[in-house]
């Protein structure tokens, strides 16, 4: 019998935009990870829905029962819907019968939840309290309390991707461990660590009831190429010195993090206990600090939430006074997770140096079907200086476009955006797509990231060449005035890729 996975879900989370364009999230969801399977190659996975848009009566539907009964894995939309529906509610209790022989341990591991959108942990049932899941869904950059859906009116964000090739990843694992086959290198999904950043961040060693968050987001940050200081395997001292060591460690980080639960922490001589010790000397350091004062507390192996809910200021009140610059942030560890990161990416640290492109490197020219002429010029320019300009592809499947762009992103060593008559809008979403290197998939930062700008002028064109989006643009040549464009123009930019003349 092959992998099959049940999806439960409710209907309202699968409604189309009213606009009539696009599909419903579930729809969409499912899609994708069928793109997913069949790229990974065997074994695929079968998944299970119930696409019937008929009334059911209070007898459980034998055709729904059946499906439970052959799916070795059940995948749950959670959402504000899925929570006040009784029948999703059974779905999850037949499935729970369907294992129960294994344990309620292993039921637990048959269970993916899909997060739609946030549900406090103690609303949701027994079986899925502790799970961890795939959360389409993230803390708002200002306000954490607040969140924002991946999957908007129809269309899907970059994040609703990259959450989605996680989960198909996850699921084909699944597949392989139960048809007993190797998970081959050249075919499937790959796990290659990424490499280093160079970007530090300090994460406070934890008292012992937020070890396993800590350990959490020290997989979280190092996946993703960031230095966790101090060292995780590293032991604080126990004496006063331990004060010499945190400040050595908060040294050249960009923040620190603290997770707050209702204990201090242990003490080492003449000092604080570690909780608001690191508190207030990540302050002397005047370090912007994120605090997890989480308002249900899991206990560690339970996976259920317990006692009643916390105020996240007032926990930390217990610990240290609040600064102003403090973010301060009370959801699950999921949520928190990723708010972090999508801070983190959001602030990227300028490079102050630009890398020298080597001659025959290869240059991405990105432009909009309307600026392929001005393209071609800058093309050649590019070609006297002994670099290799690389062109998108306009006709063709629109996936297949999309995957060499991706590709050819992935794969150069520079990136310029040619623009003269594409839209304003344009220019602004591909210079985000170049932010964050790691997500393109590259194993190091781009050489250089350059805007040319050419005819027309306009005042919007003039605000963006002014004012660059910030850790997005390395380099930006104005050239809106001149209607001929001259090799010699784009010297700012061949400098800004090649080593001055006096390099060693």
């Amino acid at each position: 019998m092959p992998f099959q996975i049940f999806v439960s879900y409710a209907r309202n989370d699968d409604l189309p935009p009213l606009d009539g364009e696009g599909k419903g999230f579930v729809t969409t969801l499912l899609k994708h990870l069928e793109f997913h399977f069949t790229s990974f190659g065997e074994p695929t996975p079968v998944i299970w829905r119930d696409r019937r848009a008929i009334a059911r009566s209070e007898q459980f539907d034998p055709i729904i029962e059946k499906g439970i009964n052959d799916s070795h894995l059940l995948l749950v939309v959670l959402s504000n819907n899925w929570i006040h529906r009784e029948f999703c509610r059974r779905e999850l209790e037949l499935f729970s019968q369907r294992w129960r022989s294994e344990g309620e341990g292993a039921v637990k591991q048959r269970i993916i939840v899909v997060g739609k959108n946030h549900i406090e942990p103690s609303a949701r049932p027994p079986l899925l309290q502790g799970q961890e899941g795939y959360l389409y869904y993230a803390p708002d950059e200002d306000n954490p309390s607040r969140f924002r859906e991946f999957f908007v009116r129809g269309k899907a964000r970059e994040e609703f991707h990259d959450r989605t090739q996680e989960l198909a990843e996850d699921i084909w694992r699944r597949a392989c461990e139960h048809e007993q086959l190797p998970m081959p290198d050249s075919t499937g999904p790959s796990w290659t660590p990424i490499s280093s950043s160079g970007r530090k961040i300090y994460l406070a060693k934890p008292a012992a009831d937020m070890r396993p968050a800590y350990a959490r987001l020290v997989d979280e940050l190092r996946q993703r190429g960031y230095i966790v200081e101090p060292k995780p395997d590293a032991e604080m001292p126990s004496d006063a010195s331990a004060k010499e060591f945190i400040r050595g460690a908060l040294a050249g980080t960009e923040l620190s993090i603290h997770l707050l639960g209702e204990k201090a922490g242990w003490t080492p001589e003449d000092c604080e206990s570690i909780v608001p010790l690191q508190l207030k000397m990540a302050s002397d350091a005047q370090s912007r600090r994120i605090i997890w004062a989480p308002r249900i507390i899991v206990e560690e192996h339970s996976q259920v939430a317990e006692g009643t809910a916390r105020d996240p200021f007032a926990v930390l009140a217990k610990f240290d006074r609040k600064l102003d610059s403090d973010t301060v942030d009370g959801s699950e560890i999921s949520a928190f997770a990723q708010f972090v990161i999508q801070h983190l990416d959001k602030n990227v640290p300028p490079v102050p140096d630009i890398e020298a492109i080597e001659p025959n490197a290869r240059v991405y020219l990105y432009h909009r079907p309307e600026d392929t002429h001005y393209a071609v010029e800058i093309a050649k320019a590019l070609a006297q200086r002994g670099i290799q300009p690389v062109f998108p592809a306009f006709e063709g499947d629109p996936a297949e476009l999309a995957a060499l762009h991706r590709q050819e992103l992935a794969e150069c060593d520079a990136v310029v955006l040619c623009w003269a008559n594409a839209a304003e809008v344009w220019v602004k979403s591909q210079a985000r797509e170049l932010k964050n290197w790691r997500e393109l998939g590259r194993d190091k930062r781009f050489s250089c990231r350059g805007l040319v700008a050419g005819p027309p002028p306009g005042q919007r064109k003039d605000l963006l060449v002014q004012l660059p989006p910030r850790n997005e643009i390395d380099v930006v040549v104005d050239l809106t005035g001149s209607e001929t464009l001259v090799p010699e123009a784009l010297d700012p930019l061949i400098r800004a890729t090649q080593p001055p003349k006096d390099a060693a």
